[in-house]
């Protein structure tokens, strides 16, 4: 069936039995169209901690490796791709939204650590996104928040700023034999979901 596109985020089909009726009513030949919401396409957006606490037991490595698998097995999906990455004491944009998963793993290949974490900068420049409930925030970390204000503080700037996110998930990427749990707090305050890699 032949559609129209239309400005904004709908599209026309053609009604043939409207149409239809509408002829036989009227007797003039009007075609008649039904709008149908176009759906939008799920963006997924990691927040990636790459400060200096991430190279000491390879965890940048590793967040690398299950970034790059988790879109290789959603590769026919219709997914956008964004990411945003804590080192140094700041956030930076590593990709915005794509749908090009081959160029998004490269670039996150690319990510270099080192520096504090200021995860209030990353949650920041998420918001300079303005996401929507289609898009799922993945924050790899392992809470050591060191600059930018307290663990608390970021989750209050992410309650305020950030509630039209359809999830947050705090991925816990904390290794070593003694565990701080901050990750697990940083879940809490913010009230998002914890996963523990």
């Amino acid at each position: 069936m032949q559609t129209t596109p239309v400005i904004g985020n709908d599209y026309k089909t053609r009604d043939l039995l409207a149409t239809v009726r509408n002829y036989l009513i009227s007797g003039h030949s009007e075609i008649k169209y039904q709008r149908k919401a176009f759906k939008s396409s799920l963006s997924l957006l990691f927040l990636i901690d790459s400060s200096g606490s991430m190279i000491k037991d390879r965890q940048i490595a590793y967040i690398k490796g299950v970034i790059a698998q988790t879109i290789t097995q959603h590769r026919h999906k219709r997914l956008r791709y964004g990411a945003v990455a804590l080192s140094q004491g700041a956030a930076q944009l590593v990709s915005h939204y794509t749908t090009d998963s081959d160029r998004f793993i490269q670039s996150i290949g690319l990510l270099s650590s080192g520096g504090k974490t200021n995860l209030k900068a990353g949650l920041q420049l998420i918001e300079q996104l303005q996401p929507t409930k289609h898009v799922q925030l993945y924050i790899f970390t392992d809470g050591k928040i060191n600059v930018g204000g307290s663990l608390q503080e970021a989750g209050i700037y992410f309650k305020q700023h950030l509630r039209e996110l359809g999830a947050t998930t705090v991925v816990n990427i904390e290794s070593g034999f003694v565990k701080l749990g901050r990750a697990a707090e940083l879940a809490r305050v913010m009230g998002a979901t914890l996963l523990n890699l």
